[in-house]
């Protein structure tokens, strides 16, 4: 079994010290939040890399081709990031995490074969909440694979039944997706294996 560690960081706690966080960033990670004109998405984005700084522990942050952080160490991490809230995720086997807030839109047609796998199709109907669990998967499936969307969303399953007990079976590599709800927010995170536990810490 995996273990997975992941940390949820509310932007709201952060508001008052932002200007402080801002400062003591890299410039590379300071100028990208300054580039959003919008005071949330720059409290997004300065979450996002204060916990991407405690996820490399001193160690240099490199990108991949498809714009995934990662470091010359043993920890593998990865980062989302929804609404109010910021996650990491941290293992010692490649990880993924995706969280949304569950919003009120319709699902039509057109989204629903964009997104959708037949049999997904059939579990989410018309569900807003079902829909967002799906697309979660389906992130964080791709973000720990690492190559981005190479298949279209509506080829990718990433469950065989409705109670999500079966690991999922993608490129060759078996990998195992836990889903939860926390607030109005779906949080997936994935590892590369048949099981996986996690604990979650909130930042306050």
């Amino acid at each position: 079994m995996i273990r997975v560690w992941l940390t949820l960081l509310d932007i709201r706690t952060i508001k008052p010290k932002a200007e402080e966080i801002l400062c003591g960033l890299p410039e590379e990670l300071r100028k990208k939040a300054l580039r959003y004109r919008k005071e949330d998405d720059q409290l997004r984005s300065i979450g996002s890399s204060f916990l991407l700084l405690k996820a490399a522990k001193g160690h240099e942050i490199h990108y991949t081709s498809e714009g995934k952080p990662f470091t010359d160490s043993a920890n593998n991490f990865n980062i989302s990031h929804s609404g109010d809230y910021v996650v990491l995720a941290e293992s010692d086997s490649p990880v993924g995490v995706d969280v949304e807030r569950v919003s009120d839109f319709g699902i039509d047609d057109d989204l629903r074969n964009i997104a959708l796998t037949e049999r997904e199709k059939l579990w989410v109907k018309d569900s807003t909440l079902r829909f967002f669990v799906v697309w979660t998967r389906k992130e964080s499936l791709i973000k720990c694979e690492g190559s981005g969307f190479i298949s279209e969303p509506y080829q990718i399953e990433t469950f065989s039944d409705e109670n999500f007990d079966e690991p999922v079976n993608y490129r060759g590599k078996i990998y195992r997706i836990e889903s939860f709800m926390l607030d109005c927010y779906v949080i997936s995170v994935c590892t590369v294996h048949e099981s996986l536990s996690y604990c979650l810490s909130r930042i306050p």
